[in-house]
């Protein structure tokens, strides 16, 4: 038995519609996701926004098949990179972590502790840093090391924006995608990065650095592609009255089929598993869009998933902690 493990940090999703509230109510009782205090208020507002969101969001997947699939793919992805790691001779294991849904963190990191680890790695799956959920996952996972391991050590990676097998398999998934247009040739495709939009005064005014790490993954994928393609970074998922992250995506896909773009390729820059936000918001609800608007021929790649390039980085960036493979005691 190792005393060490990995932690894959992941927001989670409802595995059933009859999962939905509880999702809802532990992702808006997040105070880096509602900043408001007390926790006692803080906690009635989540109630109450579960409450009020949940049919809607159920029918959202039910479009989807009935539930989330992240838990499955981010389990995939653990597994692939335990496999990989164990083909290396570091045999540890890898384990879904969830801040939303099961397995919850504080759940996962008991039983690994009872097992005898006491030395963790988390590796939040967020490519780019964000105070809305990488500053989170990171102290969700603290706090439970120091909860239930009793003198444990828990390592920290915070993001991976130009990681270069990062970059290289979203643009491996992008030229094969432009390969399936009527018309392949590069230039001839629109690529339409889309992140999740995050509250504009994150950035402004508390310098959460997510918008720069977006920007960056973006301008490295392009470079490895050649440049060949014109492109725009939008947003999408905007939540509430306040001012978030733009353009919209959905405002894009109007002025591209406004102007006359006949290819469009989607690419969820800052998702590493299918989900709610692609398969339904990306697939149907952009899809229409771009029908609407025009557009004949819209696409978006895959999610990144079990994808052997990604897995390789996901390895290559738990291999890249000495301090976690080090056979000194920890300090």
């Amino acid at each position: 038995m190792t005393s060490r493990a990995v932690l894959f940090l992941q927001l989670g999703g409802p595995e059933t519609l009859d999962d939905v509230p509880g999702f809802l109510y532990r992702l808006f009782s997040d105070p880096d996701v509602i900043r408001v205090r007390p926790a006692l208020l803080r906690k009635a507002i989540a109630a109450s926004i579960a409450f009020g969101r949940k049919k809607a969001s159920r029918e959202l997947y039910r479009s989807i098949g009935g539930g989330s699939p992240i838990r499955r793919l981010t389990d995939q992805q653990a597994a692939g990179v335990e496999r990989r790691l164990a083909a290396r001779g570091r045999p540890v294991p890898v384990r879904t972590a969830m801040t939303c849904s099961a397995p919850l963190v504080e759940d996962v990191v008991r039983e690994l502790s009872r097992s005898g680890v006491d030395r963790f790695l988390a590796v939040p799956l967020y490519p780019q840093y964000s105070l809305t959920t990488t500053k989170g996952a990171l102290a969700r996972s603290r706090e439970a090391v120091e909860r239930f391991t009793g003198g444990a050590t828990l390592f920290e990676m915070c993001s991976w924006p130009t990681h270069p097998l990062f970059v290289q398999a979203h643009a491996d998934l992008i030229a094969a995608e432009i390969a399936k247009f009527p018309d392949p040739r590069p230039e001839a495709v629109h690529l339409l990065f889309s992140a999740h939009s995050i509250p504009k005064k994150l950035v402004t005014r508390e310098g959460d650095p997510y918008q720069r790490e977006v920007e960056a993954s973006v301008d490295a994928i392009a470079l490895r592609l050649g440049g060949r393609s014109p492109r725009t970074l939008a947003y999408q998922s905007k939540l509430g009255p306040v001012e978030w992250l733009g353009p919209q995506t959905l405002d894009v896909l109007r002025e591209l089929g406004s102007a006359g773009t006949a290819q469009v390729l989607v690419i969820p820059i800052a998702f590493v598993t299918d989900h709610v936000e692609t398969l339904y918001e990306v697939d149907q609800l952009f899809g229409d869009a771009a029908l609407a608007a025009g557009i004949a021929h819209f696409r978006r790649t895959p999610g990144l998933n079990d994808d052997p390039t990604f897995l390789a980085a996901l390895e290559d960036i738990v291999l890249a902690q000495p301090g976690f493979w080090s056979d000194a005691p920890a300090a």
